[in-house]
């Protein structure tokens, strides 16, 4: 017996939870090096869980996170896979086997939405967005790993990366994010930053110049006041979310905040976050830092206690409320640890309804 899960010896299969058993079957070969492992007379296997297991079988086996399951048209970490549950498991392996009944299928649509997972069926409608706004050519997207797809992806459901709905502003947006991004991740930064940015300003009617140069002329303004931001705590890949605390917090008492994960994203959550419009000099510098220092606030006042797990398996959203404000930190692949936004907690349905009334009575 050379098995071990957090110092219980592995026998057999059986020997798994029903959820590390199920996780592992999707690995190609997963449970069949269980098997071997078991039964071979060499070197031990210790694990301080399964999660842990499950993430480096796959690894070992693979040489990556993701686990394909082919029937579904999914990529995803099996370290994923079990935070779905030993039912939704269950359903997906029944699909996975060729179960095509209406119930199974309906059921499998359901989980993947749940749980935000991505097929290949929905990162094709992510190619056909970035060829509907004419850039898909550009040289940024040469190289499309899952992160780059995901990234893209993402701009499918923002409200404000959807602009007025106008095709044209879309186009103008992407041209501008082609320009100026060296990576498909700052290319969604800076389409949403267009975009946001130009509807705030009311700028729709003034002609696609005009815009592009006012919108060139706020990241020209933002963008030298972030450097002192993109510094950031680090902890070790699959942290628990008291080690992200732990983190932020110790981070924090030595007087350094949480920052931003890369130049463009801090520039985007300044004008998506923050009411900037044409500020420049001291003005910005003071709504920059003013901006860093309430979600600061928050992240002291208010640890991080439970996040939610990326389809990689490894990275991390971590919301984050207080009163009538709320913030998310995302810890990524690599265990670095950003903020990805600070602002006031959106308005209830009720509090929408009264404002309507309000207005309308007015």
């Amino acid at each position: 017996m050379t098995v071990s899960v957090a110092n219980k010896m592995i026998q057999n299969r059986a020997g798994l939870t029903d959820l590390g058993r199920l996780a592992l079957a999707f690995i190609d070969g997963g449970s069949e090096w269980l098997d071997w492992a078991i039964s071979n007379a060499g070197p031990r296997y210790d694990f301080p869980d399964e999660s842990t297991l499950v993430e480096q079988v796959q690894q070992g086996l693979h040489a990556t996170r993701l686990a394909l399951l082919p029937n579904l048209k999914l990529m995803v970490s099996p370290v994923k896979l079990m935070t779905l549950g030993v039912d939704s498991l269950r359903t997906l392996a029944d699909a996975e086997s060729g179960d095509t009944s209406a119930t199974v299928s309906a059921q499998v649509k359901r989980i993947l939405a749940d749980h935000t997972l991505l097929t290949q069926d929905d990162f094709a409608a992510s190619a056909s967005f970035l060829a509907g706004l004419g850039v898909s050519g550009a040289p940024v997207f040469q190289f499309m790993g899952f992160d780059e797809q995901l990234a893209v992806q993402e701009l499918l459901y923002r409200k404000e990366s959807q602009g007025t709905a106008n095709p044209e502003l879309q186009k103008e947006a992407a041209a501008f994010a082609v320009e100026q991004a060296r990576t498909v991740q700052e290319f969604a930064d800076y389409y949403q930053f267009y975009l946001i940015y130009v509807n705030r300003l009311g700028s729709l009617t003034a002609t696609p110049d005009d815009r592009k140069k006012r919108a060139g002329g706020a990241l020209d303004t933002i963008l030298p006041q972030l450097f002192g931001f993109l510094e950031c705590p680090q902890v070790s890949p699959l942290a628990a979310p008291a080690e992200v605390a732990h983190a932020v917090s110790n981070w924090q008492k030595r007087g350094r905040p949480v920052g931003f994960a890369r130049l463009s994203d801090g520039a985007l959550q300044i004008v998506r976050d923050t009411a900037f419009r044409d500020e420049t000099g001291d003005a910005v510098r003071v709504l920059v830092a003013g901006y860093l220092a309430g979600a600061q606030a928050l992240l002291s006042a208010t640890p991080p206690q439970r996040g939610i797990m990326g389809q990689d398996g490894a990275s991390c959203l971590f919301p984050v409320f207080g009163k009538g404000i709320q913030a998310e930190i995302q810890m990524g692949a690599a265990g670095v640890i950003s903020l990805r936004c600070f602002r006031p907690d959106p308005p209830t349905a009720t509090t929408a309804a009264a404002t309507t009334a309000t207005t309308a009575a007015a």
